[in-house]
């Protein structure tokens, strides 16, 4: 029988569609959030994410549970309707997580996502090195197990 790498490293996938990957580790009380290169084709498509991630994650305990949202692969994208409706789903969801750290690909990411965090109302740790985005979740684990294996 062939395991997906996922399963062997102890993440489990709980949620996928075109968009978002979600896997779950409670041993280590982690979720993994991989977004996908896939851009949104509509506002739509964004909310109906980000309510299969909460429904997948429904029986979660945030606040014991960091959040690790890996956005190596997100298509850039900042018109003023996706940036105000991704704020608003964002800040909610990642609102009772223990701790949030964000994996980007580059330092222009960085600066993004920091702009971002200026308007949340929750710290959070961004990062080019997934090692130090584990560290600062507060999560020892292989960084090699963050990738998808598809």
């Amino acid at each position: 029988m062939n395991i997906p790498p996922s399963s062997r490293s102890g993440l489990r996938e709980v949620f996928r569609n075109a968009y978002m990957v979600v896997r779950h580790e409670p041993t280590r009380k982690i979720v993994v959030l991989t977004r996908l290169s896939e851009p949104y084709a509509s506002l739509e498509d964004l909310r109906a994410t980000f309510a299969g991630m909460d429904a997948a994650l429904v029986h979660v305990s945030r606040p014991r549970t960091a959040l690790l949202i890996d956005s190596r692969k997100s298509p850039a994208r900042n018109d003023p309707a996706f940036e105000a409706e991704f704020t608003a789903l964002r800040q909610k969801f990642n609102a009772d997580f223990r701790k949030v750290s964000i994996l980007v690909q580059t330092a222009v990411g960085v600066l993004q996502v920091g702009r971002h965090a200026r308007t949340d109302d929750k710290p959070l740790g961004v990062f080019t090195n997934p090692g130090e985005a584990l560290a600062y979740a507060g999560v020892h684990m292989d960084p090699g197990r963050l990738d998808l294996h598809d």
